[in-house]
């Protein structure tokens, strides 16, 4: 039988206020690999404050969602989907209810379920490092460094220094493959500068051409057209990569809901 979101959760919410357990059906895929979709999950009232880890039911815009404690600090709670790249914010009064059994698993209060807890925030740990410096903020941060790496690369007297990079590499000579390899991040620092990919490619490219067409004025560098179409590749791929990242994010950023039995 479907039942109204709205009527569900609110009475989800007085029986959990009435200190009772309730049991749901997981309908969603954002807390894969731990729970998955059709999993029997009891709730309870919390027994205590929550603390990271808990996977929780709470109040979100309007929502009901499930998700991890990831971060508490002070009154502010931070909760993210174990197969999810974004999270959310809450206060305690926002939380619910706690997850205390998974049909599937046995009690979270179990050894399997703590061992899948701990993976979870190790994974956790390691995605949100990624999203912090990969993130809009982080790459508006580490730009000017990017730009500075580039430029020192490509117009710096390095002759002579270092390894020779004329020799091959699986038939790609190695400047050409060093050249395209440092332009492949490019993309990843300019993708927030315009809504179209295409103005992306082009001011990328743009600058690759700023890099060798400084080269041609300086004693001590020469141009290489095969330098820039090499840069151009790099390029490419960079923003082919980060195309098909952003798409796999904009998947997993659809919040689940939780359905009746």
């Amino acid at each position: 039988m479907n039942v109204n979101n709205a009527i569900f959760f609110a009475t989800v919410e007085e029986n959990i206020a009435a200190g009772q357990q309730v049991k749901i059906t997981l309908r969603g895929t954002s807390m894969l690999t731990t729970l998955r979709e059709g999993d029997t999950l009891t709730l309870a009232p919390l027994d205590g404050r929550p603390k990271v880890g808990d996977v929780v039911l709470f109040r979100h815009y309007g929502k009901h969602l499930l998700h991890r404690i990831v971060k508490i600090h002070g009154g502010r709670i931070t909760l993210q989907g174990d197969n999810c790249y974004g999270v959310e914010h809450a206060v305690p009064e926002d939380i619910v209810a706690k997850l205390v059994s998974v049909d599937r698993i046995g009690s979270t209060d179990g050894p399997e379920w703590d061992a899948l807890s701990r993976k979870s925030l190790k994974r956790k740990k390691v995605k949100n490092f990624f999203i912090r410096w990969f993130g809009s903020q982080g790459r508006h941060q580490l730009r000017p460094w990017y730009l500075f790496a580039l430029f020192f690369l490509m117009w710096a007297p390095l002759n002579g220094v270092g390894p020779v990079l004329n020799n091959y590499i699986m038939g790609i000579r190695g400047d050409h493959l060093m050249h395209a390899t440092v332009f492949i991040p490019c993309a990843l620092f300019f993708i927030d500068l315009s809504r179209h990919r295409w103005l992306v490619w082009v001011m990328c490219v743009a600058l690759a051409l700023l890099c060798e067409g400084v080269q041609y004025l300086l004693p001590f560098r020469k141009f290489d057209v095969n330098d820039l179409v090499a840069n151009t590749i790099g390029v490419t791929l960079g923003l082919v990569a980060i195309l098909l990242v952003l798409r796999a994010v904009h998947k997993r950023r659809q919040y689940p809901d939780l359905a009746t039995p």
